[in-house]
């Protein structure tokens, strides 16, 4: 890969370099990580669910503390649920759950008065439908309006505070890059520029002919080549890739999403769908141009929010059932022979970037391949005693449950490999053309190839393909359920000892 410089025109552009990150990059956002629209949208209206069923139940307990009248807790229950349902759908209709608007405290108020209007307006019709109005008291129904009205102005408020916080910190910004720097470039930028939207960041232009475009365009920085881009994209401070060329160069076009598609980057064409180069997601708009989707980054928004509750909390739960296990286990290892109880060894995790993998140490110390390049055999030499049983049984990976938990693995994903593998004589990435594409998820102690006879030596570039694409094939089909499928036929995997030593 190239390391071709930007130009240096000025500040900007000396920070442009390969592997140097620009300074109109929010520095909050580098570091602590983006917060995903989808899920502040989906937390706002579960608050708000709450917050109207909560405001239900107490203005019930209140009503009946004070008055001693309601008798039928059910019906009332029924109708804070209902509320609960229809104050949120009502107000999802009426645009109140987009990011922007739930920072505009003003804007909410007033929409919400007519969103519970509206939610009363819908139980007072089911309720004389079904004939049924007569059994609710007025004063009950009045308290619960008031206590909704207040809850749902302290979400509100809450709400808002929030994101206009995570908006100064950068933490809402979509780092945006675009490719090419002719006309259509610069059309593109130029309206994303006059967006003035706060969370839409342009990170630069790059394009291939750096000898013959200008040093920057509608003011905003031509910073490198393709080459950088990718550069760029591996310290992850990129979202989105917009592909900004005309319809006649559907070659080049179809040359750049294969060349981009490993990136774990949402992948966009601002022109319209060239038929049969490359395929096609959907469409999306960004500052009211349409974009074609042509490859979306996976595990985002709510999915990458689930897959992170998930390995955080099994992984957490996992490691205080295994403590005494791995307790004893150092303690084996500790007796069996000199040297320390954990390897620790660099491999591939998530977008290409250099992990430390623990595990059980299960070879003599002095014989231990820190660069992985000697692959395991059948009965070798080096595995200990206690590491022959523990590789027979898998117990050796039980630390990387640690991996788990500090964020640099999943508990299913693609298996992570050292730099040094190899499928028979050549090296892993070398023999698989998508090879690289797996590392746009996190690495995971198990995995789709490995509960389907994939684990252990792969000595031939027919078994590298085979695991690559089963790997590939989870990334694209992921679900809860099936990591939970992936996780119980692993304990089938581990039982049958398929392809341990």
């Amino acid at each position: 890969m190239s390391q071709s410089v930007a130009p240096e025109t000025d500040a900007l552009g000396a920070a442009a370099r390969v592997g140097e990150v620009p300074a109109t990059l929010p520095p909050a956002r580098r570091a602590r990580g983006q917060i995903s629209s989808d899920v502040i949208r989906g937390f706002a209206q579960l608050a708000d669910v709450a917050a109207i069923i909560l405001s239900g139940v107490v203005a019930i307990e209140s009503y009946n503390g004070l008055l001693g009248i309601i008798v039928e807790r059910d019906r009332y229950w029924l109708a804070a649920v209902l509320a609960g349902l229809i104050f949120p759908f009502v107000h999802r209709k009426g645009g109140g759950y987009t990011t922007q608007r739930l920072s505009e405290l003003t804007w909410q108020v007033g929409r919400m008065i007519l969103t519970l209007a509206a939610t009363g307006s819908i139980l007072t019709t089911l309720a004389f439908l079904a004939k049924v109005a007569p059994f609710y008291s007025r004063g009950w129904a009045t308290l619960f309006g008031t206590l909704s009205f207040a809850a749902l102005a302290s979400v509100r408020m809450g709400a808002s505070l929030l994101i206009q916080h995570w908006t100064r910190a950068g933490r809402l910004s979509r780092i945006v890059a675009v490719v090419g720097a002719g006309p259509l470039g610069q059309q593109v930028v130029a309206k994303l520029k006059a967006l003035k939207d706060s969370r839409v960041t342009v990170l630069g232009v790059f394009d291939d002919r750096m000898t013959r475009v200008p040093a920057q365009i509608a003011g905003c920085h031509v910073l490198g080549t393709t080459d950088d881009l990718i550069s760029q994209v591996r310290q992850s401070l990129i979202d989105e890739v917009i592909l900004a060329l005309p319809l006649r160069a559907e070659t080049r076009i179809g040359e750049l999403v294969a060349k981009l598609r490993s990136l774990p980057v949402d992948l966009r064409l601002s022109l319209d769908p060239v038929s049969g180069v490359f395929p096609m997601r959907g469409m999306s708009e960004i500052a009211s141009m349409q974009m074609i989707e042509i490859l979306d980054r996976p595990l985002k928004h709510w999915s990458g929010f689930v897959k992170t509750v998930e390995d955080r909390v099994l992984s957490g739960l996992l490691i205080a059932l295994t403590a005494p296990l791995m307790g004893l286990i150092a303690l084996a290892i500790r007796l069996d022979s000199r040297g320390p109880v954990l390897f620790v060894q660099e491999r591939f995790g998530f977008n290409n970037d250099t992990i430390r993998v623990f595990k059980f140490r299960t070879m003599r110390c002095e014989e231990t391949d820190p660069s992985g390049a000697a692959r395991t055999k059948p009965d070798d030499s080096r595995v200990t005693r206690v590491g022959r049983v523990l590789r027979r049984l898998s117990l050796d990976e039980l630390p990387q449950l640690l991996n788990v938990f500090s964020g640099d693995m999943s508990l299913v994903g693609p298996r992570p490999h050292v730099m040094a593998m190899k499928a028979g004589e050549r090296l892993y990435h070398e023999a698989v053309g998508d090879y690289f594409h797996r590392h746009r998820v996190r690495p995971g102690m198990t995995g789709w190839a490995q509960v389907h006879g994939l684990r252990g030596e792969i000595d031939t570039p027919e078994k590298a393909q085979a695991r690559v694409a089963y790997d590939l094939w989870y990334i694209d089909h992921w679900s809860i359920w099936l990591d939970l499928r992936i996780l119980l036929m692993t304990v089938r995997v581990i039982v049958s000892g398929q392809n341990a030593y």
